[in-house]
């Protein structure tokens, strides 16, 4: 086992585009990486990411490669916590890359402070690529009528959060509340603050912690991660405690308005005339917000797709929370 002051844990699963910035990023920060213990964690990965690891850890002896059997990141997690003596575990994102003082802001966050539990930043969503698609995925990140409500995107004023992303954790917390749960293909995060919360510990966000994430770049690939992060948040829901915000919410109550319009509209055709008010009520929402971020990220190039993009996301997470709602509890394994 390792003994440095900070572990970093990066869980992988095919990230050959991502991983080496990833890793240049952490090498880059202005903490020092003797100090650091870096622990890419990969989950059976069959492009090149083991590849372009092995190639980094040649020429730095504090980068280290473990295998995760599970793949999920939650497990990865564990996988680190348990191969390293640090008191600071910092969990990473292979799909993004860090300022140069990240490392060091957490650090000196969570030290400044005994009852910070967990301590994050800003994260900047970056397009993956310069195409129309790709710029709208990254621009609905930064809307609050797309998918940027939670502080980490929005936020510019410090203080207490129910989440942050690639959080920096304290072993004592860790050891208090145990692991992340493996059951939660996703949501971990949600789940694992919230018990950090319980124990009397603050998450903490501080928009001087920055970050940047890749966003999908197609239409098809961000409907499926939002189909996935819907049904992760019914897995949530039918677990114990407070663990999703009413944000969380909003898609399935959009979803469930309208397929309850259609069958009441069978039945009284009047219902009718108040379904179509309100979807273009939400059809204007969805333009005004749209034109306003074009104009004011001076991307105009995405605003068709980004029409396209947001009631599409919508419904894709509506549907992924009822659909995961009424899967029997033994696919859940709760």
């Amino acid at each position: 086992m390792i003994t440095s002051p900070v572990a970093i844990v990066i869980p992988t699963l095919n990230e050959e585009r991502f991983i080496e910035k990833c890793l240049q990023s952490v090498f880059d920060q202005v903490y020092p990486s003797d100090m650091m213990d870096i622990m890419v964690v990969d989950g059976g990965s069959s492009d090149r990411t083991k590849c372009i690891v092995a190639e980094i850890a040649r020429m730095h002896d504090n980068l280290r490669m473990l295998d995760n059997p599970l793949k999920i990141q939650a497990a990865a997690f564990n996988i680190g916590v348990k191969e390293s003596s640090a008191p600071i575990i910092i969990r990473l994102d292979a799909h993004a890359y860090y300022y140069p003082d990240y490392i060091g802001l957490c650090v000196s966050r969570l030290l400044s402070d005994a009852c910070s539990g967990n301590v994050g930043g800003r994260c900047l969503i970056l397009p993956s690529r310069n195409t129309p698609f790709a710029v709208a995925n990254a621009l609905l990140n930064k809307m609050r009528m797309g998918i940027g409500g939670a502080a980490f995107r929005v936020g510019a004023v410090p203080g207490e959060v129910d989440t942050v992303p690639f959080g920096a954790f304290r072993r004592e917390v860790i050891e208090a509340v145990g692991g992340m749960d493996e059951r939660l293909a996703r949501g971990e995060d949600n789940e694992y603050n919230a018990r950090i919360r319980r124990r009397g510990y603050k998450i903490y966000f501080d928009p001087a912690i920055r970050s940047a994430y890749y966003a999908r770049p197609t239409l098809m690939t961000s409907v499926k991660q939002m189909f996935a992060n819907g049904k992760s948040v019914a897995k949530l829901v039918k677990m114990p405690g407070r663990l999703v915000g009413v944000r969380h919410l909003v898609p399935l109550v959009f979803v469930g308005g309208i397929l309850g319009g259609i069958v009441i509209g069978a039945l009284w055709h009047p219902a009718w005339i108040v379904l179509l008010v309100l979807l273009g009520i939400y059809f204007l929402s969805c333009l005004v917000s749209s034109v306003f971020v074009c104009r004011k990220e001076r991307q105009w190039k995405a605003f068709p797709a980004l029409l396209l993009l947001l009631p599409a996301v919508h419904v894709a997470y509506g549907f992924g929370t009822m659909k995961g709602l009424i899967i029997n509890k033994k696919e859940f394994n709760i």
